[in-house]
């Protein structure tokens, strides 16, 4: 009996900590809602209201340094359990439903995401995108919500979708935005935009968003229309270019939700193109190679070019389409194909180089989708 109260209180010691460490995070909001068809509807937006408000409530309190970058958008998938604990409904001519609802936060799914945010590994890690979201024309005058909001959206689908992405936080992303964003000009630009950011991903998403407003009938039509491109880092290779739009019918004075429900749909519209396309592209991408530039320090010597030719010629796996760019004078620039990863291309070459006295000394260094041995 001894032994069995012993036991039993050991495995008590051991399991109390666990359990008393398994908090259960829930919140009780307020929120007030205008009913304007049934009261139904109305209690449905006033749960969506307190999904939100928890959300954020729960990540100001156990993720601090990274409630003001994330916006969860009440997705039901985070909320583990949600009653309505009181309501009523107040006025006469614009009624209101006031309730308090208590939220239970699902935590597992919380910490998946800002797994899939943060610093992963396997398969994401491969998988890295950086988004750039800027202003285009806003006759609503609230560009900072409306971009916080598209912003939310589109790193909200890409991670579902299994990608990292790395946006405005980052402070290579933001250096590159620090001057007034013109979408054209960037466009101009984008590959210089992307040598400066070559190694923080695999794919450089550029997105613009416009939005306008025009009356329809007795209400307006509030539209955010989005335009953008996807281009891989390391090639070059446009894989997406689009024109999505996220598009509300509301009344005048329910111009900030529509414009938010606008610009929520325009970023989910913006990234389900996005990730389509990268999911058809990039296995193609994978079948016939990318096109990359490697300068091999050959000083015009024409033996050594022919020697380098034919070792890029012979029958490497991944390797194809190898074509001398320039003849004779300087360091020996080559374009070639490769199907795989730039430094994976690397590491072939360095197992070749090796193999000869003259080339084993040469040192690669990766410039975007360049190789520069020296």
């Amino acid at each position: 009996m001894k032994r069995f109260l012993f036991l039993f209180i050991t495995i008590c010691l051991l399991v109390l900590p666990v359990l008393a460490s398994a908090e259960v995070r829930t919140y009780t909001e307020i929120v007030t809602v205008r009913i304007d068809d049934d009261e139904y509807t109305a209690r449905k937006k006033a749960e969506q209201r307190a999904r939100e408000q928890a959300l954020e409530h729960y990540l100001r309190d156990v993720y601090p340094d990274r409630a003001a970058t994330l916006n969860l958008t009440g997705d039901e998938k985070y909320i583990k359990d949600l009653e309505i604990l009181e309501s009523s409904t107040e006025g006469m001519f614009s009624k209101e439903l006031k309730a308090k609802i208590r939220v239970t936060i699902n935590e597992e799914a919380v910490r998946s995401y800002l797994k899939r945010q943060g610093a992963v590994t396997g398969k994401n890690e491969e998988r890295r995108i950086v988004v750039m979201i800027i202003p285009g024309k806003m006759d609503t005058g609230d560009a900072p919500m409306i971009l916080d909001n598209v912003r939310a959206e589109v790193r909200r689908s890409l991670t579902a979708a299994e990608y990292t992405v790395i946006d405005s936080d980052d402070d290579a992303v933001n250096q590159a935005l620090t001057e007034e964003p013109d979408y054209n000009r960037m466009v101009q630009h984008i590959n210089k935009i992307a040598d400066e950011l070559a190694d923080k991903g695999e794919w450089l998403v550029l997105g613009k968003v416009d939005v306008s407003v025009a009356p329809a009938g007795s209400a307006y039509v509030y539209r955010a229309m989005m335009t953008g491109k996807t281009v891989s880092l390391a090639s070059r290779d446009l894989m997406w270019e689009g024109n999505p739009d996220g598009v509300a019918r509301a009344s005048k004075e329910e111009a900030k939700a529509a414009i938010r429900l606008a610009a929520i749909a325009g970023g989910k519209a913006f990234a389900k193109e996005v990730v389509n396309a990268l999911n058809t592209k990039t296995l193609t991408q994978e079948r016939r190679g990318a096109r990359f530039e490697v300068v091999l320090p050959t000083a015009g010597n024409y033996r050594l070019e022919r020697k380098l030719l034919k070792l890029l010629g012979q029958d490497i796996i991944g390797l194809k389409n190898v074509s001398q760019k320039n003849r004779g004078k300087g360091n020996m620039v080559v374009d070639l194909y490769y199907a795989g990863k730039i430094s994976d291309l690397v590491d072939l070459l360095m197992d070749n180089f090796e193999k000869d006295s003259q080339l084993a000394n040469w040192n690669p260094e990766i410039q975007g989708n360049r190789v520069v041995f020296r």
